[in-house]
Order: C-alpha cells, then structure tokens, then sequence
C-alpha cells in the first residue's frame, strides 16, 4: 500500500504556489518528458522524484511537476525511472525515424545510445606491468589509472581482464554485433532497482604491446550496458579481451548465437553478420582462385576444411540475402526493408516479419545452394539474380505498399479484431497490402508467382540453361517487355477480390487464419476450408501467368 503524501493535504492555493516553484525551478520543463508545459493549456501532476517506498524523503526537493498524461501513463514507477526511460524513447524516436538515406534502415544501437549519453568519450591508454594490465585516461581534466589482473586462457590462449571499465572509454563494436538495443526498457528498470549486472559485457581492445593506445569495443551485452548508461552509471562491469585473434573471436561470437543459442540476435543481424564472416574468408580464396575452373562448391570443399562446413553454408547465404537488401538495380537501392520489421519477432506497425521475407521472396527467388558452375560463370548470373530480386521487391513494393497504400500510422495491430468491430476504418489498399504480406498467405501466392515468372521467362528464353526454371528463377537476362509483364502480373495478384473482403464470418474466419494449408485452399482452389463450392476465382500460377502476357 503506498504511502500517504504531504501533496494530498494541500489546499487549492497551496497547490497552486508549488505548483508555481516547481514550474521555475524545471525552467517550465516535464520532469518526465523534459519538454515545455503551458499551464494555461496542460494538466499537471506532482509526484515523487524518488517513490516514498524506496525510501524517498516527502519534501519539495523531491517533488516533480510533469503532464498529467506523462504521470499517469508511467503506471508505478517513480519519475525518475520514468525520465529514464523518456529519454530513452526519445532517442530511440530520433534515430528510428530519421530519413531512409542510405543502404541500412533506421536503427537505434548502443552506439547512438553513447553518443547521446556519454559524447566525449576516449582511447585508453594501455600497458602491461607484468601479469596486470593499466589503463589510463583523463576524467574532468584529470589523469587517471586504473590496473587490472590479466587472466589467460589456458586452452584459447586469448588474455582478458574483468573489472569495471569508465563509460568514458567504452565504444561500441558494430561491426561485430550491430544488433537493435530499443527493447530496453525492462533492463532500465532493473539497474533503477540496483539490482547487479549477473554477467559481465564482452569487448575488446586492440594495441601496439607493450605500451600503445586503444579503443574498448563492446560487442556483447550492449542492452545491460546501454541500460547502466540510462540509469547513470559512470562504469560498465566488462570482459576485455586483450589484442584477441578478432576474426576467431567473431566467429566464436556468431556460434554462441547460432549453433550455442547463448545469445540472441534479430534474424536481419544474424544475416549481416553471416554476411560479414563469409566475405571475409571468399574474398581471400578469389585472390588466389582461377575462376575459369573454381567455383562456389569448390570454396566450400577447399577452403573451409578446417571450419564446420554447414556454418560456412549457412553464412553463404545470409551473404546473398544481405546483398539483396542493401543492394542497388539500375541505380535503385532496395525498398523492402522500408515496410518490414527487422528488431522483433511480431510487430504493431510493419506489414512484413523478417522472418516471412526470409522464406518467400528471399527463399524461393534465390538459390541459396553453392553453384557449382565456374565461378566466372557464377558471378555474372549471381548479379544478374540480386539485381533481378531487387527490382522484383521493389515492383511490389511500388504496386502493393507505398505512394500510401500501406499506412504506418494504422499498422497492423489487432488487424482482425479491428475488421469486427470497424470494417469501413480500413481503407481497402491498406488491408489488401495487410493479408497479401501475411506469412501464411504470402508462402502461397510468393510461390505461385515464382512459378509464373519462371514460366515466363521460360516461354521467352531468357534462360541460358533450360534447368535454371525450376530452382534458379531469376538466373535469367530480364528484358524490359519481361518487367512490365511481371508488374502486370502482381497487379492482377493484388487486384484479386479476396484481399478485401469484409463481411461473412465464416469468410473472415478463413482470411484470418495462420495455417498456410487454408490458403492454399483459399488461393489455389477458390474456396473456404473444408467446403467444395468455390466462391473466388483461382489465383494460382495459370491464372498469373495469363495476366502477365495477356
């Protein structure tokens, strides 16, 4: 039961004049929010900087004025927690939606968290006195130092040190770990709560030995990090590894996420940094490769004789992905990642999961397995496909998403619900852009226009190699006339009635449904699940094929 407060007891005249005080003394500031309050226009609130049941004194030096809104939207926590975790949103705000330039969308990471929070950081200075390690650096214009025991790997031979490291000298490693920190705000709560960091951050810090200059790279435990910095802590409890072999290093940190499970990474991360491991290691086998009799199956069987086979596989084709993603076509970068959540596993905003573009148009347009056709051969055609696939992505995204057809602002969330009780509030291109993304049905009609295309482009002999039709679709020279018969194509896909159906429960029942076997029903047969009488005209690859030549 909360405690009762001096503030409820004020009369209306006493309440004013704090009220007054308080306004000066935050230079008519939020406490919460940290942004301007009219007193003529905005209701206020009064509450505790720090909660009387943590021990927070019942004075005016602990008392906030904030928006009524900004105080009753925190829920238990006092305002200081709450100012914590504004000003984290604020940032987060600023650099999630800031302007699309660039091949990368949107991210809010430990780095921009430093930048925010701890701008004038520094190299350590280092030097090894025998088996310890000292660090120096200056704080508030002063020097410092600060000595830690070196502890060495027996089996690794990799050297580390384990201490609290000055905020000051932490910057963030995204090349190795580049992942999004926006899901912060239960960590920012339990460092408030001064409960301990269990495990230590992992960096790195690379030198000239004996005695040189470096900067203290964090690459694993950026949210507990970023969390300490929001709360105010002016040191991170931190592993450093000490001038490690850092490409073993990386691929240690990417097993703990994939074949470990110790960490977790958003599936797009995991692609860039597969991305990042395998061109690494093929750009030294091209220096050396005759590219008239290697290929893409002899890197795999050569060059990797040592290293788990399947990893470098599995890296290959987060390789290819990614290339997709920040690629260009014709001077056109890809557009897709602009309408598809990349941090979460479910999202309120974004039409797309990472997860569905994965396994539609970047699973069944892309070959994904190693060619084994001279790699002077190989690349040609591997360009050909991600130019192909980006255009692919972006005809839909121009026919399917943008110039407004899928609105943000409306998203997703509760989609369903909301076509109950609602139905007219959803504008039609809005929730036809909103099923046609949909994992379960997207599978369905992705794949029927991979074989329509395929056909397609068949028909016309773009294939170099009869064989490229059934799993290297987009292995093919695109001639213009192709293109504006793909688009016709997905137009005919999004003009299908089905997408914007809303009325008849049974109806809605079968276009809300998850399995992708009722779709295929829906799509393919034209009739709800587990009824005979079609009531939709098919939508399967004849019925696209014929829109695009007709």
């Amino acid at each position: 039961m909360s405690k009762r407060s001096q503030i409820d007891d004020l009369n209306q005249e006493q309440r004013h004049d704090l009220i007054a005080r308080l306004y000066a003394t935050q230079e008519g500031l939020c406490y919460i929010c940290e942004r301007p309050i009219g007193l003529q226009v905005h209701k206020t609130d009064i509450d505790h900087i720090i909660a009387l049941d943590r021990n927070g004194p019942d004075t005016e030096s602990n008392w906030g004025l904030t928006h009524a809104s900004c105080n009753r939207a925190k829920g238990n926590r006092d305002l200081q927690l709450q100012r914590h975790i504004a000003t984290l949103n604020r940032h987060v705000e600023k650099y999630t939606t800031a302007g699309d330039e660039g091949p990368n969308p949107p991210n809010f990471t430990l780095y921009e968290a430093l930048q925010e929070l701890v701008p004038e950081r520094q190299e350590a200075g280092a030097r090894f006195q025998g088996d310890r390690i000292s660090l120096s650096f200056t704080e508030q214009g002063e020097p410092r130092s600060i000595e830690y025991p070196i502890v060495t790997d027996k089996r690794s031979g990799f050297r580390s040190f384990v201490g609290m490291v000055p905020t000051c000298l932490i910057h963030h490693d995204r090349d190795t770990n580049p992942r999004s920190i926006v899901d912060l705000e239960p960590m920012i709560e339990e460092f408030y709560r001064g409960n301990p960091q269990l495990q230590p951050s992992l960096a790195r810090l690379e030198f000239t030995e004996p005695e040189g200059t470096g900067q203290i790279l964090l690459f694993d435990g950026q949210h507990k990090a970023a969390a300490q910095l929001y709360v105010g802590n002016n040191s991170i409890f931190t592993r450093v590894f000490i001038n490690p072999d850092y490409e073993r290093l990386k691929q240690v940190n990417f097993r703990a996420h994939t074949k470990l499970a110790q960490i977790h990474f958003p599936q797009l991360i995991s692609d860039r940094v597969g991305h990042d491991l395998f061109t690494e290691g093929f750009a030294r086998y091209l220096t050396e490769a005759d590219r008239s009799k290697k290929s893409e199956r002899s890197f795999l069987a050569e060059a990797v004789q040592s290293a788990d086979r399947s990893e470098v596989r599995n890296n290959f084709q987060s390789f290819l992905r990614y290339e997709v993603l920040t690629g260009e076509a014709d001077g056109e970068r890809s557009q897709i990642l602009s309408f598809v959540e990349t941090v979460s596993a479910r999202s309120r905003r974004y039409p797309l999961s990472y997860e569905t573009l994965r396994k539609t148009f970047l699973g069944r347009f892309l070959y994904l397995k190693e060619a084994a056709v001279p790699l002077e051969e190989s690349e040609r055609f591997r360009q050909s496909e991600r130019g192909n696939l980006i255009k692919l992505m972006n005809l839909f995204v121009d026919e399917i998403l943008a110039h407004g057809r899928f609105d943000l602002l409306i998203g997703i969330y509760k989609m369903e619900e909301r076509l109950v009780n609602e139905p007219e509030s959803i504008p039609d291109s809005h929730l036809r852009a909103y099923r046609l993304c949909r994992a379960s049905a997207a599978a369905v009609w992705i794949e029927q226009l991979r074989l329509a295309v395929s056909l397609l482009l068949n028909a016309r002999q773009r294939y170099q190699n009869g064989k490229w039709q059934q799993d290297r679709p987009l292995w093919a020279e695109i001639q213009r006339e192709d293109w504006e018969s793909i688009r016709k194509m997905l137009r005919a896909i999004a003009e299908h009635k089905v997408w914007i159906v809303r009325v008849g429960s049974e109806v809605l029942s079968a276009l809300a449904s998850t399995r992708q076997m009722d779709w295929q029903e829906l799509l393919l047969e034209g009739r709800l699940p587990g009824r005979e009488k079609p009531i939709f005209p098919k939508l399967d690859q004849n019925f696209i094929f014929q829109a695009g030549v007709s």
